[in-house]
């Protein structure tokens, strides 16, 4: 699989993730969606991801340091991110628990908010300092 196609690949990791997300959170409470809400989900999400990159005007990332790895500095963004849907999504199962119980415990699904979480971002900071990674192509000779 060349880097054309990898990056593809990675592109679209986080509306998959981001599908199985909410199917996971509905599964935790009692709610499993059937093949066509899943479909609507994944037609939501991807009209959401669209629009969200048509209004956001592209941001280069400056180039990285040599030597440095793309898929470190993924990691460790991703397990930031990840860390942060921890301690949110574990308050907010916890706040919606009295409301909504469910038979999962908590913290597994304080661990599904952080796992997704950190696969979306870690495609997505992977995809972008991949790119900012990448060589330059080179000129062809006689250009200025």
């Amino acid at each position: 699989m060349g880097p054309t196609w990898f990056r593809r690949l990675l592109a679209l990791l986080p509306l998959a993730i981001a599908v199985l997300w909410v199917a996971g959170v509905a599964h935790f409470r009692g709610r499993a969606l059937t093949p066509f809400e899943l479909l609507v989900v994944a037609a939501a999400a991807a009209a959401l991801s669209t629009l969200g990159r048509r209004l956001r005007p592209p941001r280069p990332l400056p180039a990285l340091p040599a030597g440095s790895n793309p898929v470190a500095l993924a990691t460790i963004a991703a397990a930031l991110v990840g860390g942060l849907a921890a301690l949110f999504g574990g308050v907010f199962e916890l706040v919606l628990e009295p409301h909504r119980p469910s038979e999962t415990s908590w913290a597994l699904r304080t661990a599904w908010h952080a796992a997704c979480a950190f696969a979306a971002s870690y495609c997505g900071f992977l995809r972008r300092l991949g790119a900012a990674a990448a060589p330059a192509a080179p000129k062809p000779p006689g250009d200025a």
